[in-house]
């Protein structure tokens, strides 16, 4: 096995003037491109004065084992990769955040992939599985993240060897895809000796899951598992932490280097290990790139709004409808919450509400979503993000554009509740109680079908808009207290209830504006999204209103309630102490209307207005949660 894995060392370091083109280990070329496009190795190299382009399937009989474990979905069939690598790499003004998948390719055309493991706590890309450490550590299940015992995953020979080889200078290993090489852990330093260079990252001290390594906090909805048996520190990439001068590399763990392809001298890349010769985290490149960098080419766009900190870039305006138009949406944060299995929802809504499309951009790295949008007729659209940043509670941004050509003046909605027909599915809508600015308003849809398939991990979806798009409201079914009083499944988070599809979809909303809204409840059946939309008269609320303001004890703990979920939403306790707290809701659209205790078995409504005084009583050093009854918001007390 040694002697294999030395034997491909050595092709790899017979390098010619430019190793990016030289450095590539090739497979035969097959006698068809059906055949080809199994090969192993490399299947070709080009260039041109700037660029390197690689193709392969990512296949080779010479494994990297644990450092090239990444995602692979079976119903996607054979892979066909092109790496595009820069011939003369530029150091990044500021650090550039690496791709969520792909971050460079070996020699052997197998794909680096980036630490961070696609699988997230609750499903929610905040607390992502360390991909390296789970598959070498053998002892999580796929069922719950509990310990099972196996034993750890062997060592591919190829792997062994390039750890053992500390007598000389580590291979050339591959490249990241800003051009810089990638070695293994043992190098020259500056008095050309031997050694083996270490990483700058270390596992944060006092380890606290409610803030990412950044510093930012984040709400209690957001949090990560309590360090323990199940989930001990080094579970997640997010428990480890940049040190500078504690290793030999930086926080994108290089360093600059006379290398033996390299003998001027290159930033590269080293393999980090521990002492005792281990892989040790951030494993081959860190969480930035030192090169520049992009997924796409943000140049070619063009800044064309901004809401709530969220930027609308375009590529090609003026828009006409028929043809596709580019889209990308830029955060100030380098990844979005997941939240019913997108990091962003965006809805693109015609000004007369007659076209309506429910769309999810792509993830592009470092803060970039793109969304690629064709328009079908000319006028004034909406374009509605809806976004959970970390720390942050959901935010829906509103864009508005026009599409070149005569628009139709938009005709006056009327009221419509008759019962709408789709591919054989009849879906009526029904509103018990009035229908009033000022309440809670419960939306009950009834289904002709009982044969349902979740849909976006819930069994519906509902949006409502204002006749003027001013007010735009994305909101989900009331499905009982499963998102938080059933916390076993770590894997996944789907607000759906398993089990057979309801007759009845529930959701309480509210309007703070009379006047006519559109409702749309989307549900999916034989892989199919269907779309039933209705027209409602929102009135005036004629009471004089009976949520009058309550007394708050003196003692009491305020909490309010807005779209912006619970204020506070992380409460300190005293252990052994009576405490109260009064929840005052301010407004009817938010989800707020229930509010559940699950530990503590109390189930409380939130007329909006009034407050309503929740006593905990006594309680003993502990964590309790508390949320609504969709299990949007959250909220955690620490008893101490």
């Amino acid at each position: 096995m040694r002697t294999a894995a030395l034997l491909i060392f050595a092709t790899i370091q017979l390098s010619a003037a430019d190793p990016r083109t030289s450095s590539w280990i090739r497979g035969s070329v097959a006698p068809n491109e059906a055949l080809r496009r199994v090969g192993l190795d490399v299947h070709s190299v080009r260039w041109d004065d700037t660029v390197v382009t690689v193709e392969s399937a990512g296949l080779s009989l010479q494994s990297f084992g644990l450092l090239q474990a990444g995602p692979f979905d079976a119903q996607q069939g054979v892979r066909r990769f092109t790496y595009k690598i820069p011939r003369a790499p530029k150091v990044a003004a500021a650090p550039v955040p690496v791709p969520p998948t792909l971050v460079g390719t070996f020699v052997n055309g197998v794909p680096i992939y980036n630490p961070a493991s696609a699988l997230s706590y609750r499903n929610a890309n905040l607390w992502h599985a360390d991909i390296v450490s789970f598959l070498d550590d053998g002892t999580w299940s796929a069922q719950g993240w509990k310990r099972v015992g196996q034993e750890p995953t062997p060592t591919a020979p190829l792997l062994q060897s390039l750890l053992a080889r500390n007598d000389s200078h580590s291979p050339l290993i591959g490249f990241a895809l800003d051009g810089y090489p990638v070695y293994g852990p043992y190098g020259w330093d500056s008095e050309r000796h031997i050694r083996r260079f270490r990483s700058s990252y270390r596992l944060r001290e006092k380890l606290d899951r409610t803030k990412l390594p950044s510093g930012l906090v984040l709400t209690p909805a957001q949090e990560g598992p309590v360090v323990g048996p199940d989930f001990p520190a080094g579970t997640f990439v997010e428990d480890y932490e940049y040190v500078a001068g504690l290793g030999d590399l930086d926080g994108s763990n290089g360093r600059f280097a006379i290398t033996p392809e390299f003998p001027e001298g290159t930033y590269a890349y080293f393999l980090a290990t521990t002492e005792s010769g281990k892989l040790a985290y951030p494993y081959l490149i860190g969480p930035a790139f030192h090169g520049a960098f992009s997924c796409l080419d943000v140049a070619t766009y063009r800044s064309y709004s901004v809401s709530k900190k969220l930027e609308l870039l375009s590529a090609d305006p003026p828009f006409r409808p028929g043809k596709p138009s580019g889209f990308v949406f830029r955060t100030g944060y380098p990844i979005l919450e997941q939240v019913h299995e997108r990091q962003m929802h965006v809805v693109v809504l015609s000004q007369d509400l007659a076209d309506f499309e429910h769309v999810h951009p792509e993830p592009m790295g470092g803060g970039l979503y793109r969304l690629d949008h064709t328009f079908p007729r000319p006028g004034k659209y909406w374009i509605y993000a809806d976004h959970t940043p970390p720390g942050q509670p959901q935010t829906i941004s509103r864009f508005e554009v026009s599409v070149e050509g005569a628009a139709e003046q938009p005709k006056a909605l009327h009221p419509d509740l008759a019962p709408t027909t789709i591919s054989g599915v009849t879906v009526s809508l029904g509103i018990p109680g009035p229908l009033e600015t000022g309440r809670d308003i419960r939306l009950q849809f009834r289904l002709g079908s009982t044969d349902l398939e979740p849909y976006l991990g819930s069994w519906g979806h509902i949006m409502i808009a204002s006749w003027d798009g001013a007010d735009f409201i994305h909101a989900h079914p009331i499905e009982g207290e499963a998102p938080l009083s059933s916390p076993t499944d770590f894997w996944s988070h789907s607000h759906g209830v398993p089990g057979p599809s309801p007759e009845v979809i529930e959701t309480v909303t509210g309007f703070n504006r009379p006047g006519p809204y559109k409702v749309w409840l989307q549900v999916q059946r034989e892989g199919a999204v269907l779309t039933f939309p209705w027209v409602v008269e929102v009135r005036e609320e004629t009471s004089a209103g009976p949520n009058r303001p309550r007394s708050i004890p003196g003692d009491a703990l305020e909490v309010t309630v807005s779209a912006a979920g619970y204020t506070p939403a992380r409460i300190d306790i005293p252990a052994g102490k009576d405490a109260t707290l009064a929840f005052r809701r301010t407004d009817a659209q938010n989800c707020g209307g229930k509010l559940v205790f699950p530990e503590l078995g109390i189930t409380k409504e939130l007329p909006v207005g009034e407050t309503v005084l929740v006593p905990l009583g006594r309680q003993s050093a502990k964590v309790l949660h508390f949320g609504c009854g969709m299990g949007m918001y959250k909220g955690s007390i620490m008893v101490r």
